[in-house]
């Protein structure tokens, strides 16, 4: 069956355009993240370094803070063991005591070394933080503007991408089932089915094509296909220069 080629090719070509735009658009919506990135690398290492060392802060405080309430709980503890002490009447139980009493003294001696050992950790992160807020500062306007346009530029995009999703399916409904067939399964192997002849010349795989077809094409505009990259394709008409 002969398709009149002629009358669905501004359809055809506005389909193409519509899945090349699209695609572009997908294409630039993914770079999106890995722009961000690049361009924010400097302030995204040093937040992440600030992060990390505030993190690294708060655990020791906490931990410091913990061993801090054990000592205080277990000097409370041997105080009141050394009270009873001289009231215990077994020889047994006695030594059981100064046993229990020295090795809570020895827990709290270990507690102490690791509370000095926190103090002086936080206290050099805490120089490093204050280092990194400082860097962090002349770093993050300038992060915030180019996040502020890349999200800008995302959002355009995804607009666009809508109001081209909502022509499509019309544009679809224009064109017949023959041709949407042929378009869409080019598709699979070229991202630009459809592909214009200039003076018998593909311009999709840039071969020539046979001088017969090219002649038919000239004058019957119908659904054909490049004998070469297997396009659909149309003759271009030039526009002749005046003199």
């Amino acid at each position: 069956m002969t398709i009149d080629f002629k009358q669905y090719l501004p359809q055809l070509k506005e389909l193409q355009e519509l899945d090349r735009r699209i695609r572009q658009i997908e294409f630039d919506l993914v770079l999106i993240p890995e722009q961000l990135h690049t361009s924010g690398a400097d302030y995204l290492t040093i937040a992440h370094s600030l992060k990390e060392k505030e993190g690294q802060c708060e655990a020791m405080t906490e931990e410091r803070l913990n061993l801090e309430t054990a000592v205080k709980e277990t000097t409370a503890k041997v105080l009141d063991r050394e009270k009873r002490v001289y009231a215990i009447k077994t020889q047994k139980e006695y030594q059981a005591t100064l046993k229990e009493i020295a090795q809570m003294k020895q827990d709290n001696k270990a507690r102490d070394e690791r509370i000095l050992v926190l103090l002086a950790g936080t206290e050099k992160i805490n120089e490093e933080i204050t280092q990194l807020k400082s860097q962090i500062t002349d770093k993050e306007s300038g992060y915030r503007q180019i996040e502020g346009e890349l999200k800008k530029k995302q959002g355009d995009l995804e607009t666009e991408r809508s109001s081209i999703s909502e022509r499509r399916p019309a544009l679809l409904e224009e064109l017949p089932a023959e041709i949407l067939k042929k378009y869409d399964f080019i598709r699979r192997s070229y991202p630009d089915p459809v592909a214009g002849v200039k003076r018998e010349i593909c311009q999709g795989c840039n071969m020539n094509i046979p001088p017969q077809l090219y002649n038919e094409m000239l004058r019957v505009m119908d659904l054909r296909n490049c004998p070469n990259c297997h396009r659909l394709i149309y003759v271009v008409v030039e526009e002749k220069k005046t003199k």
